[in-house]
């Protein structure tokens, strides 16, 4: 599985807007400043999820609420509640079956002269429950229920983004047709896992001494790209192949950095 998180924005803009939209007197400056209101939001805009074959234990994640700071830098004196909903027009994902939201109320207390609400928005995914090779969302948004507490347009949202893919080239593989390599690995054995839905290892190398693991992606027009490093060792690894109709992985181009070049094979599947 693999999650990929982003960092909101702040309430510079904001500051920034009014500021601009004022003249030069330090007396109004000072007034407008006093006047802003404070902004809440979560502490990040998405979360995003890669879920394999193999992930099919629930994913329980929480996001936490926000308040930004006020006049002078000082947090509000009073508590501020804020709640949620469900943005129902811009979501796809089934509620209780294949995503939940665990809190048992919709709202959240930031108490006063604090930053960071005392709860935090708990949910679940639900991986074994999702269908393959679809896009799922959800979409949160927060809503204000306290006087001079505004919600920030960039982070007052979250969007969580799922997907669980069945990538295609996993199994069992017979190579054949080695050229260029150091030794003749015409009937080896390679198995291919999935790390991403996309991105590939195999298990072995066949012309070349010794098992050792290399990575390739799987492009969206059957082009095959090789990439990382020749097993745990330094050495890069480079070029390129195509998958065939019958499933055939042909390797026309396969580079490693101080040692191998223009070596070439298939992989015939099992």
């Amino acid at each position: 599985m693999k999650k990929i998180k982003l960092i909101p924005l702040t309430i510079l803009a904001l500051v920034l807007a009014i500021s601009c939209s004022v003249d030069d007197n330090p007396q109004q400056l000072e007034s407008d400043f006093s006047n802003l209101p404070y902004v809440v939001g979560f502490d990040r805009t998405s979360d995003s999820y890669v879920f394999l074959p193999s992930d099919v234990n629930p994913v329980n994640a929480s996001v936490s609420i926000q308040l930004g700071s006020g006049p002078g830098g000082l947090y509000s004196s009073q508590d501020t509640t804020v709640s949620y909903e469900i943005d129902t027009a811009n979501s796809n994902a089934i509620i209780g079956s294949e995503f939940e939201i665990l809190n048992t109320s919709n709202t959240f207390t930031i108490p006063a002269g604090r930053e960071i609400s005392s709860e935090t928005l708990d949910y679940t995914i639900f991986p074994s429950n999702l269908p393959f090779d679809e896009q799922k969302n959800v979409k949160i948004n927060l809503i204000s229920q306290t006087n001079g507490v505004v919600t920030g347009q960039q982070i007052g949202t979250i969007d969580i983004i799922f997907e669980r893919c069945d990538p295609p080239l996993v199994g069992t593989y017979t190579a054949a047709n080695t050229v260029n390599g150091s030794s003749n690995g015409d009937g080896e054995t390679v198995n291919i896992t999935a790390l991403e839905c996309n991105v590939y290892r195999a298990s072995n190398l066949p012309n070349f001494n010794g098992v050792f693991t290399w990575d390739f992606i799987l492009n969206s027009d059957n082009t095959i790209t090789l990439t990382g490093t020749l097993d745990t060792f330094s050495n890069m690894v480079t070029g390129n192949g195509v998958l065939l109709s019958d499933g055939t992985i042909q390797i026309n181009d396969f580079d490693l950095e101080d040692n191998a070049q223009d070596m070439s094979f298939d992989l015939i599947p099992n």
